[in-house]
């Protein structure tokens, strides 16, 4: 039976290595890794001979693109044509541990099981630079039920000593209230659910400020990486603001630091490579594009060049400040693929969007995108909230989404709490397309590397 080796997690160094060292360890873990998918699931077996490609033909990193592309997609018909978790499993059932599946927002949910040593991995990925320990408190305001990232979190917090509550099925107000009772030194949760958990505060008459919160870690959407949006999360709790990143089908990924918002990647786990969205050509530091991640040391379900739909790009500096030296996605999460508005010859992000209107002191929390009209002459509304139309703020706000998105936009301003308010348990949807004929977005390729 095919095995993996054993691969030590713990050892903090593995977050420092120089490049070169860096660079070995991952061409090692590849090559046993692609030799591992080839003779233990017959979906990766299938899909090297569909290219006439072997195991030995990967050598070392310069060889990865010989590696095919998958996408979400394949991997959701794989499991509805081999149920439950379809022909990529490589571990035996008999090992698995841990069931979760993605959110379903983009199609049939993904289920994803991690045997006990996968599980032991994510954990001790938490463990080798905890960021809370014996003493402290955590409140993780979502729910973990299924989701991978709040469940590690959890019991990766839970194994370093703290005291970890979890409240996602309780209302926001027991929420503040409980924040006020246990004055914790973490929260974690979405970041529009972050905001507008600090409204419900401010209603209630609690000053978050003053509740002791040292960390607030935003996970679930990119909405941290968008500097404004961070900044209104750092004034509403007093606290320093990071950003969770994981994947579903992978792992729990990485995060920012004091002295950086880029992402740090666990380049010991993953291959991080950018591509062209539409081309699959890969880019240089700097430029952005999809994130591709590869698996090197997962025994269960391990992807190659996995096309995650996310944008970002890689940093091009050779360590961060903290002393890390893996892989940093500069500017986190700039977007997805999927979300990406194609609008008169233009391709617009929501967070460019969202950077502009969370600049507005006199803007709400929330806000939305409404893309109408017909392919040859779409119209693009901002809907905001504000008590009013004060100092000609609407006519400012087109200024500023004029300059940031280079394209012209309508606004609609509206009363406080007119737009839908954030949920603990769902990702913000922010754009809404009302077109006729809605272009299509940008398919991946799901065929060969290049």
């Amino acid at each position: 039976m095919a095995r993996l080796p054993e691969y030590a997690v713990l050892d903090l160094k593995l977050e420092r290595l120089p490049s070169e060292a860096l660079l070995n360890l991952q061409a090692e873990r590849l090559r046993a890794m692609v030799r591992y998918v080839y003779d233990a699931t017959p979906f990766w077996r299938q899909k090297f001979e569909a290219i006439n490609l072997v195991p030995d033909d990967i050598e070392g990193l310069a060889d990865l693109p010989r590696i095919p592309f998958v996408t979400k997609q394949e991997l959701q018909d794989d499991q509805a044509a081999n149920p439950p978790f379809g022909s990529c499993s490589a571990s035996p059932p008999s090992t698995w541990t841990r069931f979760m599946a993605t959110s379903g927002t983009t199609g049939r949910p993904l289920r994803r099981v991690f045997s006990a040593r996968d599980w032991q991995t994510v954990l001790d990925r938490f463990q080798r630079n905890p960021v809370l320990g014996p003493g402290d408190t955590a409140v993780i305001l979502g729910p973990i039920d299924g989701l991978m990232g709040p469940m590690a979190g959890a019991e990766g917090l839970a194994r370093s000593g703290a005291l970890v509550v979890l409240a996602g099925l309780y209302p926001s107000r027991t929420k503040v209230e409980l924040i006020r009772e246990l004055r914790p030194t973490a929260l974690s949760g979405s970041a529009s659910y972050l905001l507008h958990l600090a409204n419900v505060a401010t209603e209630m008459g609690v000053d978050l400020t003053a509740q002791g919160i040292k960390g607030v870690l935003s996970v679930g959407e990119p909405g941290a990486a968008v500097p404004a949006t961070r900044q209104r999360l750092a004034e509403r709790y007093g606290a320093f603001v990071n950003d969770g990143y994981g994947l579903t089908e992978l792992f729990p990924l990485g995060g920012g630091c004091l002295h950086s918002t880029a992402l740090h990647v666990a380049s010991d786990l993953v291959i991080t490579e950018i591509v062209d969205p539409e081309s699959g050509q890969p880019l240089p530091p700097g430029e952005p594009g999809e994130i591709v991640y590869t698996n090197l040391i997962g025994d269960t379900q391990p992807l190659l060049r996995y096309r995650t739909r996310d944008i970002g790009r890689l940093e091009t500096d050779a360590a961060c400040a903290c002393g890390f030296t893996g892989a940093r996605l500069a500017l986190a999460i700039e977007g997805r693929v999927d979300d990406m508005i194609w609008f008169r010859g233009a391709n617009l992000f929501p967070s460019a969007i969202e950077a502009v209107v969370r600049g507005f002191a006199e803007l709400g929390d929330e806000y939305r995108v409404v893309v109408a009209g017909d392919e040859k002459l779409p119209t693009l509304t901002v809907e905001v909230e504000a008590a009013d139309d004060g100092e000609g703020l609407a006519g400012r706000l087109i200024q500023a989404l004029q300059a940031a998105v280079g394209v012209g936009a309508s606004v609609e301003i509206l009363p406080p709490s007119t737009l839908p308010q954030a949920e603990a348990n769902q990702k913000a949807r922010r754009v809404v397309d009302r077109r006729k004929s809605p272009p299509p977005h940008p398919s991946p390729i799901k065929g060969e590397g290049e």
